[in-house]
């Protein structure tokens, strides 16, 4: 089980060389894409290997801001800064969702630049009815259509069908492994569960689930676990790609038992249902991704909702880069609807790419001991 936890840690700590090792032995075509509402499957049918788009945080942003406003998302100007600079040398091509401001208005200098054979954009739906599904279809047979023409292949339903079974195993160990994190004393770490579900947006999906596994596999056989923390918080915020915070929050002596990201929980709900039309299925699903972006608070409050009372949570940190517009429009209201139907505390940090730890840091203990005290 550690050897596994180690080398899915590895594959996240190191993602742009493993891409490109598996770029030189697959020779498939890689195309990234922005936040969860894309429906991958569609990559994985075409014979693509899908790569959703994270800046790796261990450089400054020195050329993107030559292209982009600086009030933007940090980590979106770090994600086009290190593609400017040739760090995606593996990737072919990238879709771009039109959901948040920041990323909508990235098609236009992704193809004002183009640096990739193929740049394509998704329009994604914000309200859920029978007219937006159909919406939403037409909009994944567009792109489907743009693939095959890109890959001079026909994208068959076989292959949607095979795709969808895969990604739903992977899913469904990856929900099982978040699950655990239910127990008085889970058998995984913040940063493990982080790493499980990064890994998945690096590796071939086959490879990623018969690892998930196998690691799963052993869970029952651990022993000796660390004694519970006591202070079990939810982790809230479009991207929390940098590990320090959860290393701080471990060293205040919490623990990050559930988590409302983009790169975290928002990612599994996706469950696409077999039979009739994949691409419908696929709609329907992907439409369901609780963003920030595309779910009214209602929704918001009782995805999170659940998540407090599935994992025995007595405190939210909210942690929002401090540029995302959107996760901080709905702050308020969620953070005033948990405390008055949980009664727990809640706090908002702001982060920002390679931001300075010292002063969250300061801001997470005191909160921790706020939660312990609130017990």
């Amino acid at each position: 089980m550690e050897s596994t936890l180690k080398n899915l840690a590895d594959v996240v700590q190191n993602a742009a060389s493993v891409l490109q090792d598996i770029k030189t032995r697959n020779k498939k075509k890689m195309i990234g894409y922005f936040f969860p509402v894309f429906p991958e499957e569609i990559l994985y049918a075409a014979g693509i290997h899908p790569v959703q788009l994270y800046p790796h945080p261990r450089e400054p942003i020195t050329l993107a801001d030559d292209h982009l406003q600086m009030y933007l998302c940090a980590y979106l100007r770090a994600e086009w800064d290190q593609i400017l600079k040739g760090k995606r040398a593996y990737l072919d091509g990238a879709i771009i969702p039109r959901s948040c401001e920041a990323v909508t208005f990235l098609y236009q200098t992704f193809k004002r630049h183009n640096p990739f054979e193929f740049i394509d954009y998704l329009n994604i739906p914000w309200k859920k009815s029978a007219n937006t599904l159909w919406f939403f279809t037409k909009e994944l047979e567009r792109v489907k259509k743009n693939l095959e023409n890109f890959m001079d292949r026909e994208i068959t339903v076989d292959a949607l069908t095979d795709a969808i079974t895969l990604y739903n195993q992977n899913r469904t160990l990856l929900k099982k492994a978040c699950r655990l994190m239910a127990a008085k004393n889970p058998p995984f770490s913040a940063h493990d569960i982080f790493n499980m579900v990064m890994s998945g947006f690096i590796l071939d999906k086959k490879e990623h689930t018969q690892m998930l596994a196998d690691l799963l596999s052993h869970v029952e056989e651990t022993q000796n676990l660390p004694d519970p923390s006591p202070v079990r918080l939810l982790l809230s915020g479009g991207c929390v790609i940098d590990t320090r915070l959860l290393d701080i929050i471990s060293a205040a002596g919490a623990s990050v038992v559930a988590n409302d990201c983009n790169n975290g929980d928002r990612s599994l709900e996706t469950s696409v249902a077999s039979g009739g039309d994949p691409l419908e299925s696929l709609a329907k699903a992907y439409m369901a991704a609780p963003c920030g972006f595309n779910t009214d608070i209602g929704d918001r409050f009782s995805f999170m909702a659940k998540a407090i009372r599935r994992y025995a949570v007595n405190g939210i940190l909210f942690a929002i880069n401090r540029n995302c517009e959107t996760e901080k429009f709905d702050y308020p209201i969620l953070a005033q609807k948990i405390r008055e139907h949980f009664e727990i505390p809640t706090i908002l940090i702001e982060t920002d790419y390679l931001c300075a730890m010292g002063p969250l840091q300061t801001r997470v203990e005191a909160f921790v001991e706020m939660v312990r005290g609130n017990r």
